[in-house]
């Protein structure tokens, strides 16, 4: 099968990669990695900041901190900066594998969009993992505060970038083996 002179392999890849990437640029830009709501109180945090709302009186009250104001823990810049590197490598990827579109003949294009979406998985891997395991560090007792949907997505856009890279390798074997029939 093919779609548009390519095969249903590299569309599916590249479709999986930019499913990816936007969900993996939603999940590290919003402020709900972690999301709580007790008594009147509800409170949100992501990786650049962390929001409170709480109905006091009759009144809501809301109040958003950026990470910025006071000093950074070591962790969450380890968490942001590989966040953003599984971004900054999911565009790269993107990239190559449009790149691929225009040079039909190199391989090596294709075989870059391979290894940098699995690269991508990783780096996505290693940010919510550490995210996952400070968090529960600092919340040892059953706390009222749970996951969030900015974290479901980074989690979503690794496999989706590992879908990505099978799907491009399928597409690398089927033209391997449809060079090596032709003589190429």
């Amino acid at each position: 099968m093919s779609c548009g002179g390519h095969s249903i392999f590299f569309v599916s890849g590249c479709l999986f990669l930019l499913t990816a990437l936007i969900l993996d640029v939603i999940g590290v830009a919003a402020p709900y990695w972690i999301y709580g709501e007790t008594s009147g109180l509800k409170v949100n945090a992501g990786l650049w900041k962390e929001c409170a709302t709480a109905d006091i009186f009759g009144q809501k009250i809301s109040k958003c901190t950026e990470y910025g104001e006071g000093p950074v823990l070591d962790w969450l810049k380890a968490v942001r900066a590989f966040g953003l590197l599984g971004i900054f490598i999911s565009t790269i990827a993107i990239i190559s594998a449009i790149l691929k579109i225009r040079l039909k003949d190199r391989v090596f294009v294709l075989i870059i969009a391979i290894i940098l979406s699995f690269i991508s998985a990783v780096c996505t891997i290693v940010s919510i993992a550490v995210y996952a395991g400070k968090y529960h560090e600092l919340e040892k007792d059953d706390s009222f505060v749970k996951f969030s949907f900015a974290f479901a997505f980074c989690a979503v856009s690794i496999v989706l970038s590992v879908i990505a890279g099978i799907c491009l390798i399928i597409e690398l074997a089927k033209r391997s083996s449809y060079a090596s029939i032709v003589g190429r």
